[in-house]
């Protein structure tokens, strides 16, 4: 807990950087900019270099720069990190910062296995330090405005099931260059963890949980149909994937799609209710990773969505978010959406910040979240190697993980 401003550290300046860096900026032009970046770290020093310099224009300050977290951990004065880095560093990294008395903002997904999430959710429990794992979507007006009407209202009556497709046309790479090193740890599995399952899937997996509750069962098949093995990693990223998932709750459905389909593209992102459906009509094409996405202001990039009752009659999710955010009271409208706040980005700084300075107890989804997250994302790879349905239960306390065997050995686990 801290009245006085928060001295922050970013590590890692990759894309996902640029991010929270805006969603920094944004938080200081509504007035909520008691926090300061005062280092920031990258083995890369030109990346480090140009990332100060926007920072500077974006905040107003020029962090000192660092190619080494160890050192800037025993050189600066710091309250917090935010992690911004490959995911096979999030353990590293972040147990460092937990373990030098830093509270811990981590990019998704939280570990780069179960058992690497569940050593961050350790340390931050053992040391008492925060630890959140971001992930933006759930924090959106759509999302915020679903998980009202499938747990709350009830408008479309009990959510029954789901079905969530989509195809894309494949882009080969073309000529043959070296895939860059900023995109190659994705393609590794031991530095990644797995291709979109896992990656953009994070956020589906974080939805699934948020609007629909807690998945009992998963049974996948995945493939590499075009991908093939990039010259010098050990194994090809998935680009075609099948799920069926059974909730607790009964709820039963499906994800797929496929990433290199040539011919005809398709999508469809559907829930159904004893009373109606609700469907994802979006112009976004990463909306089978990214439910009910808000990316702008402008008309074709806010969410759109479609509730169609039993009888026939419609309503828009835009007049669903208008009628829920009337429901909730102006209390509880500030705290869901800060001074009109409706940036995921920006909402999951904000609350760490505020969880920082002891005025909320936890964030929304800390590490035991981001655990419970990720095993969603690794029994689909747990299934699809086996060939069989696995509990989810079981890839969380590790019962089940013969995919990721590799990969904790690897980082010495």
């Amino acid at each position: 807990m801290t009245d006085s401003e928060i001295r922050l550290a970013l590590i890692g300046t990759g894309g996902i950087a640029g991010h929270h860096m805006r969603s920094m900026a944004e938080l200081k032009a509504l007035g909520l900019g008691d926090f300061k970046i005062t280092a920031i770290c990258d083995v890369n020093q030109d990346a480090v270099d140009a990332t100060a310099g926007k920072l500077e224009d974006l905040l107003g300050h020029r962090p000192t720069t660092y190619t080494s977290y160890e050192t800037m951990l025993a050189t600066e004065q710091l309250d917090a990190a935010d992690l911004c880095l490959p995911h096979g560093l999030h353990h590293v990294i972040g147990n460092a910062c937990m373990e030098a008395g830093l509270h811990v903002l981590c990019e998704k997904p939280l570990g780069i296995t179960v058992a690497t999430s569940r050593a961050m959710a350790e340390t931050a429990d053992r040391t008492g330090k925060i630890l959140s794992t971001a992930v933006p979507k759930r924090r959106e007006p759509g999302q915020r405005a679903v998980h009202w009407l499938f747990n709350e209202n009830k408008l479309l009556g009990q959510p029954l099931a789901f079905f969530h497709h989509m195809t894309w046309p494949w882009t080969p790479r073309v000529g043959n260059a070296p895939i860059p090193e900023s995109r190659r740890w994705r393609m590794d599995r031991l530095r990644s963890g797995g291709g979109m399952v896992m990656d953009s899937g994070f956020h589906y997996a974080d939805s699934l949980r948020y609007l629909l509750g807690e998945v009992d069962t998963v049974y996948a098949q995945t493939r590499a149909i075009e991908s093939g093995t990039p010259v010098g990693l050990a194994d090809a990223r998935e680009d075609t994937v099948m799920v069926t998932y059974t909730f607790k709750s009964g709820v039963i459905g499906t994800w797929s799609w496929c990433l290199t389909a040539k011919g005809a593209q398709a999508a469809n992102i559907s829930y159904y209710c004893s009373n109606g459906s609700l469907q994802d009509v979006s112009d976004n094409r990463f909306r089978v990773f990214h439910i009910f996405e808000r990316r702008g202001l402008e008309p074709d990039r806010i969410e759109q969505g479609l509730l169609t009752f039993g009888d026939g009659s419609t309503m828009s999710l835009a007049a669903l978010e208008q009628v829920h955010q009337a429901s909730i009271g102006e209390e509880q409208r500030e705290f869901l959406f800060p001074r009109g706040m409706w940036d995921g980005f920006t909402y999951e700084i904000h609350e760490f910040f505020e969880c920082i300075r002891g005025n909320r107890v936890k964030p929304e989804v800390d590490g035991w979240e981001g655990l419970a997250s990720l095993a969603l994302c690794e029994a689909v790879y747990e299934s699809a190697l086996i060939g069989e349905p696995v509990k989810v239960a079981d890839v969380a306390s590790g019962k089940i993980n013969a995919y990721q065997a590799p990969i904790d050995e690897h980082w010495g686990l």
